[in-house]
């Protein structure tokens, strides 16, 4: 840690900062010193925010040996943990959770012998075990590796607070002159007055602090403060779109019915084919000759240049760089969303960008372009057979995509994959195409757990209140459950149906998720993104579907226990858990009796399933799996501090679909 003098409205003090957040410091000191002093009054909260993730995960996850751990109860929770040297760190507790989830109250403490420590940051934990000699899992790089990335989190994860709290100030001051209370009467009126604002936008716009578990939340590697704020969706950024044009027997096209991303965007953007074409052609080029991809504008002004260079000096890739797309960024950072009239129908753009945020860099594999349009027209197919799950569960297609294919046979495998995924796009199907009307609210599942701008209550909370205005209901308990059966009765269906009878698991977390609500409760989900469904094909295959999926593709599993993984714990987990754990934490509402409500759905649905002959074996163990005692929890800390984005890592955590009894099992 590095010590500066700070200067601020609160009188001058000494305060010790890591180098992220001096850089983080110095930028906005140079260029937008209006946000130093916010940045200062956040500091507390965004280096608590990112403690409480990772000291929950290396509990939850055994990186600190269940041995060592005791939780003391007396006036109130506190978990204590006795260190190999002797000495113990302590932290209060506000609440425990299923799960193994717990909430982190106040400073975490180390004691020794004759003196006490506070720990300031998530870094002093992570050196402090590392000195006790408890991370040693970890090679030194891989160690220094994820404190770094620890560090860049914090430090934005504090810069997005930054930016909700100049958004919300000037969103509120509107809001009041116009005595709207909830971020949901906000929205209904914008969607009146305004044909182009989106709600869905507006929502994971408000997703300021990322997964509500993962230490990594707001690690953002090869991006600078000034474009975090320029393009981070917190911020509420406009990105626009670059174009390349690549001539065709340099890349790859995937469609589900024909139509090129190219041709879709020539439908969709008045004037782009004519000026691509003009461009191509002062230059002598053919423009029959070219497809476009659409190119992130951080990916067009870092990486197409030099990675490309060769290709652009032999006119093989032609950058556009005066035609942009103006969209909104999404939660997902390089997902974006075209601004657009309503009815417009414009497809999102995921876009490729070369940059680690969570876990991973962020481009597209040529896996996912291929595999995109195959598995939408089964899902599709397989809608069609299962009636629309009654109009209820909606998987999103992907309709296109593209991805630069190079020539040069003396490649090695790497550095071909990375010339792929580095210059590809998918264009995915609107999510708004499925709100039926004004009174149909579209937002990221993630938002749920994210604070309304306008009541500061969680945005889940509002749309309950609005559930028991709606059915007269004075008990907000009683609401409570009604809004959780209910949530439960429209998407399980859909995600159980699919993993049971067609073997497809989807990785249904709250970001991938699109929740549709009316009168406060979920009457639609849409489901997006296919990077990391698991397909058993001998299930498939039973139901009369053959496909032929990108060679070596991670989606493609024999396994049963990964197909059910995908479920227990991507909707199970970082679904409904995260959904019932925000509710009781504001509310304290009984845990147990919420997560009866989704039991009851799961029980009806597989008694259906079980019902049909040719599935009911294959349905009864899946059954089984859901409910059994204990089931694996993602390690995502111990797969970083081992330096491992693809092959996951999982420990046991007791099931709540057991009958959860309000205390953590051993």
């Amino acid at each position: 840690m590095s010590t500066i003098q700070t200067e601020s409205t609160r009188g001058t003090q000494k305060e010790a900062f890591d180098e992220e957040e001096l850089k983080t410091l110095s930028y906005i000191r140079s260029k937008e010193p209006e946000l130093e002093e916010g940045y200062l009054t956040n500091l507390q909260a965004g280096r608590r925010g990112i403690f409480q993730r990772l000291f929950q995960a290396l509990i939850r996850e055994k990186l600190i040996e269940a041995e060592r751990v005791s939780w003391l109860e007396g006036v109130g929770t506190s978990i204590c943990i006795k260190l190999p040297s002797g000495k113990t760190l302590q932290t209060a507790v506000k609440k425990r959770h299923s799960l193994g989830r717990f909430d982190v109250e106040g400073d975490a403490v180390v004691y020794g012998r004759e003196y006490s420590r506070v720990l300031t940051h998530p870094v002093e934990l992570l050196e402090l075990l590392r000195q006790e000699g408890l991370l040693n899992e970890a090679t030194e790089e891989q160690f220094q590796r994820f404190k770094m990335e620890i560090q860049n989190g914090v430090a934005n994860l504090t810069l997005a607070l930054v930016g909700a709290v100049r958004r919300k100030r000037e969103l509120a001051t509107i809001a009041k002159l116009e005595h709207i209370q909830t971020s949901l009467e906000w929205v209904v009126k914008q969607s009146k007055d305004n044909r182009n604002f989106s709600p869905l936008a507006f929502y994971e716009q408000w997703v300021v602090e990322g997964h509500p578990l993962h230490p990594g939340a707001k690690t953002k590697f090869g991006l600078d403060v000034a474009d975090v704020i320029r393009y981070s969706p917190e911020w509420g950024a406009t990105p626009e779109v670059a174009l390349a044009a690549i001539v065709k027997n340099c890349c790859h096209t995937t469609s589900i019915d024909g139509y090129t991303v190219t041709t879709r965007l020539y439908q969709e953007y008045e004037g782009l084919q004519s000026f691509v074409e003009k461009t191509l052609q002062k230059q002598g080029l053919n423009p029959i000759q070219f497809e476009l991809i659409p190119v992130h504008p951080w990916q067009f002004d870092h990486t197409v240049y030099p990675l490309y260079k060769k290709e652009i000096e032999q006119k093989r890739i032609v950058p556009i760089s005066d035609f942009r797309i103006p969209t909104q960024s999404l939660v997902s950072f390089r997902s974006l969303a075209p601004i657009q009239n309503r009815g417009q129908r414009k497809h999102h753009i995921k876009t490729a960008v070369n940059v680690q945020t969570t876990s991973a860099v962020r481009t597209v594999s040529p896996n996912s372009v291929e595999n995109g349009p195959i598995l939408s027209k089964i899902l599709a197919n397989i809608q069609e057979r299962e009636n629309d799950f009654a109009g209820k569960f909606v998987v999103l297609q992907e309709r296109a995509g593209v991805y630069f294919q190079p020539i040069n046979p003396t490649l090695s495998g790497d550095e071909r994959w990375t010339l792929q995924a580095n210059l590809a796009s998918i264009l995915r199907e609107n999510p708004e195409n499925h709100v039926k009307n004004e009174e149909e609210i579209p937002m990221a599942a993630a938002a749920l757990l994210a604070e309304s701008p306008i009541s500061g209550k969680p945005i889940a909370v509002e749309l309950i209140e609005e559930l028991a205005g709606h059915y007269g209901l004075s008990d907000l308990a009683e609401a409570t459950y009604l809004f959780i059966q209910r949530y439960a009765q429209a998407s399980l269906p859909g995600f159980l149906t699919l993993m049971v009878r067609y073997g497809i698991s989807l990785e249904g977390h709250m970001q991938n998720s699109v929740s549709v609500f009316r009168n406060g409760e979920l009457v639609r989900i849409l489901l997006r993104d296919f990077g990391g469904v698991k397909i058993l094909p001998e299930r498939l295959r039973k139901q009369g579907f053959q496909a032929e999926f990108y060679p070596g593709s991670s989606i493609v599993t024999e396994k049963e226990s990964q197909l059910r993984n995908i479920i227990l714990y991507s909707v199970m987990q970082n679904h409904l858990a995260e959904l019932i754990t925000c509710i009781v934490r504001t509310l304290g509402i009984d845990e147990e009796k919420l997560w009866k409500q989704v039991i009851g759905v799961c029980k009806a649905v597989f008694e259906e399933l079980k019902s049909d002959p040719y599935i009911a074996e294959q349905a009864a163990t899946d059954e089984q799996a859901l409910f059994q005692p204990m089931i694996d929890l993602k390690a995502l800390t111990t797969m970083r501090l081992r330096g491992d984005i693809t092959a996951y890592s999982f420990m046991k955590v007791p099931n709540p679909m057991m009958g959860w009894k309000g205390e953590i099992q051993s």
